[in-house]
């Protein structure tokens, strides 16, 4: 759970993002002095703890050494925090975070790391998932984790229960991210679906490459993505508490 990550896990995945995650787009620099328009987007381990293990009781990281030189020793190219917390009589959980190094991206990893939160114990009860990403690879994985199919998104769960799953969250940028889309605006003309504006200006060159090749494919139905905005997904699924007994562990994948 989050209170056993050590500073050095969290430095590793604070490197892996700010290495992978992407760059500042063109109106980063509204946010502040730093963020600079074609920047890589930077992270420190504080910040991240900060960020992702607020509330460690209730938070999990999920990583993935490979060893891709056989000459070197295994290092971490994946990795994804999540949190739970309660929604009524409900249980969210929440991926706060999900990167993946670009050398080894379409390789099914992203997949891999949110099945393994399945064998935590913190997400045994849990019977609805979701994230915010500006990726539809991420938004895809997802899907595959609740078994559903990315092209045929149950938008009127999302439309019923977003500002309810948010407002009850216990992330500060999730309480205040203002849902945009046609889902929850009326006469929406911007072509988005289901989004959250975050006020996150990262550039979204290489998101909507992928999402057009989604497109393309007639795999999508979350709409467009706009500058500052990220897509939003959320599923109900099955507990694994009543489909498979689970014992109290830190899953890892190597």
């Amino acid at each position: 759970m989050g209170n056993e990550i050590s500073d050095d896990t969290l430095t590793a995945c604070a490197n892996l993002f700010s290495s992978n995650y992407g760059v500042w787009g063109q109106q980063a620099s509204t946010i502040s002095k730093h963020t600079i328009p074609g920047k890589n987007v930077k992270m420190t381990g504080a910040r991240l703890r900060a960020q992702c293990l607020s509330h460690p009781e209730h938070m999990v990281l999920v990583t993935c050494y490979l060893q891709v030189d056989p000459l070197e020793s295994p290092r971490l190219y994946g990795h994804a925090f999540a949190t739970v917390w309660d929604y009524g009589e409900r249980r969210v959980g929440w991926v706060t975070q999900l990167v993946v190094d670009e050398q080894v991206r379409q390789r099914y990893i992203a997949t891999q790391l949110l099945q393994s939160l399945k064998l935590h114990v913190l997400f045994s009860r849990v019977d609805i998932v979701g994230l915010v990403s500006s990726h539809p690879a991420a938004c895809n994985a997802l899907a595959k984790y609740a078994a559903a199919d990315i092209k045929n998104i149950d938008l009127g769960f999302i439309r019923e229960h977003a500002s309810g799953i948010l407002g009850s969250s216990p992330i500060s940028y999730l309480k205040a991210a203002q849902l945009t889309g046609a889902l929850f605006e009326d006469n929406c003309n911007s072509g988005t679906v289901s989004s959250v504006f975050t006020k996150f200006f990262v550039d979204h060159t290489e998101p909507l490459e992928v999402l057009s090749l989604y497109k393309k494919k007639d795999q999508w139905c979350l709409g467009e993505l706009l500058d500052g905005h990220e897509f939003l997904v959320i599923f109900p699924i099955t507990p694994m508490s009543s489909t498979v007994p689970l014992s109290p562990v830190t899953p890892t994948m190597s």
